[in-house]
């Protein structure tokens, strides 16, 4: 069996699970612990809206003046649009800039990057190369360069802000456009009073609206105007773009985005206990918003994963995630779920997974 039929295998049993306990038990008794619960706010007038055209031509010129606020631009200089997944933002970025560059370098806070960059750049034959050395990465910046940097990675490590104002400044000086990946560190970086990806001059950035938060699963980018439209307009081809519904969500979602919800769920990492974890054989490492667990082989991972889910009923990225994603387990705090489970719950439910 490949890893791409395993890989679609085990979600689709992630899937069955979790469509029998809501079939036998309901739905509370599902824990989403991913981080990515995400969430679909409609209002009852934005109903009538929900249209092919109509909802675009109303909640695209929301969404950009939410957006643009998120990341911390300027209305004059800074645009955003919707698209429906941040791969897909990510993707047409490099199809837009494909003919403008010869390489894409990225810096990743830790190895490796989420799949869809290196994916994109091969379908283009554009040279890709990525590190977590700084020092190398600003010795191929040119203005031929597109320069990513990942915010934070998919277990939640957070760049340094040195690291990150040191990339930007080079980019600026040597006219390398530089992009940075937020997909949940827009939010996560706040947490440790790194600023928003324009305030530091990005000349673009994306971040997904439900990792973190209470929105759907789609990518939002902003940044400079002329450089946005050119990219939307190569994702409006291919059928990229966030349709009328997704678009209503996101700009009710990044509305009633509250810091204050991340700072619960750190405050949560900071007081539990793990050492029940530790002395059961497992190591652990606290994340901003969680903890994840380090010492398992990808099949371990998986094979916790799906009987936590099974027999425990929490959902995470492990079990459930899209082929691609990190095997790490991770728990993450900052959904509504994990409000409605004790730390003794969660921790239990590891140790007796692996049994």
């Amino acid at each position: 069996m490949n890893n791409n039929t395993s890989e679609l295998n085990r979600l689709e049993k992630a899937r069955k699970i979790i469509r029998d306990i809501i079939k036998e038990k309901g739905r509370e008794y599902l824990y989403d612990l991913t981080g990515i619960a995400g969430g679909f706010i409609i209002h009852k007038t934005d109903l009538e809206l929900l249209e092919t055209y109509v909802g675009p031509a109303i909640f695209s010129e929301k969404l950009n003046e939410v957006g643009v606020l998120h990341f911390g631009g300027a209305p004059s200089i800074h645009k955003a649009v919707g698209f429906n997944r941040t791969s897909a933002a990510i993707f047409s970025t490099i199809m837009a800039l494909s003919n403008d560059i010869t390489n894409v370098i990225h810096y990743v806070p830790k190895k490796p990057s989420h799949p869809s960059i290196p994916r994109s750049c091969k379908i283009f034959n554009l040279y890709y190369f990525e590190s977590d050395n700084v020092d190398e990465i600003l010795n191929r910046i040119n203005e031929k360069t597109l320069t990513i940097i990942t915010g934070a990675t998919m277990d939640h490590k957070i760049v340094e802000l040195e690291n990150l104002k040191k990339i930007i400044n080079s980019c600026n000086e040597k006219n390398s456009i530089v992009f940075i990946d937020d997909a949940s560190g827009a939010r996560l970086r706040l947490l440790y009073n790194q600023p928003p990806a324009l305030k530091i001059n990005a000349d673009l950035a994306v971040t997904s609206t439900d990792k973190l938060m209470d929105g759907p699963r789609a990518g939002l980018l902003c940044g400079k105007k002329d450089l946005v439209d050119k990219i939307y307009n190569e994702g409006l081809k291919f059928g990229l773009e966030a349709q009328a519904p997704i678009l209503a969500a996101m700009v009710n979602a990044l509305k009633s985005f509250k810091l204050d919800n991340l700072k619960e769920a750190l405050k949560r990492t900071e007081n539990i206990d793990l050492s029940p974890l530790i002395n059961a054989g497992f190591e652990c490492e606290k994340t901003p918003t969680g903890f994840i667990i380090k010492n398992l082989s990808e099949e371990e991972y998986i094979n916790v994963a799906l009987k936590m889910l099974e027999n425990y009923g929490i959902i995470t990225i492990t079990a459930a995630g899209m082929p691609g994603a990190s095997k790490t387990l991770r728990i993450d705090f900052c959904s509504k779920d994990a409000k409605r489970l004790t730390d003794d719950y969660i921790i239990n439910a590891i140790i007796n997974s692996r049994i």
